[in-house]
């Protein structure tokens, strides 16, 4: 966690509405939040905010969340981040796929907003 109290949360899907189902989720919860709707902009946010938990939708435009995760993984300054998919993809090949990958949990959608908020 960063040296304040607020933990920075960054939260990345190419759906809008998802970002703002997320974004109500959490916010009543105090957490310092910041968007990306893409794998790219995920990783300039994440470089330049250093968050304490990123939120990888994985079905996105190149890069996927799969291979931003990658990306961010092997980077030095945000190699520690976690990671915690929330998509769609459902299929333990898929499960797998986001843990090999460095995802530290994964969250099927459409997702309960208290788990979210557990995890």
């Amino acid at each position: 966690m960063n040296n304040s109290d607020t933990w920075k949360v960054l939260l990345v899907d190419d759906n809008p509405d998802n970002l703002g189902v997320l974004k109500d989720t959490l916010t009543p919860a105090g957490y310092d939040l910041f968007f990306a709707s893409s794998g790219e902009k995920a990783i300039e946010i994440a470089l330049q905010t250093q968050p304490d938990l990123i939120l990888l939708d994985v079905i996105m435009p190149k890069p996927d969340g799969y291979e931003t995760c990658k990306i961010l993984k092997a980077n030095e300054k945000t190699k520690d981040i976690p990671v915690i998919f929330i998509t769609a993809k459902k299929d333990t090949e898929d499960i797998i796929q986001g843990f090999a990958v460095g995802g530290v949990d994964y969250v099927p959608k459409p997702f309960f907003e208290d788990e979210v908020c557990a995890r």
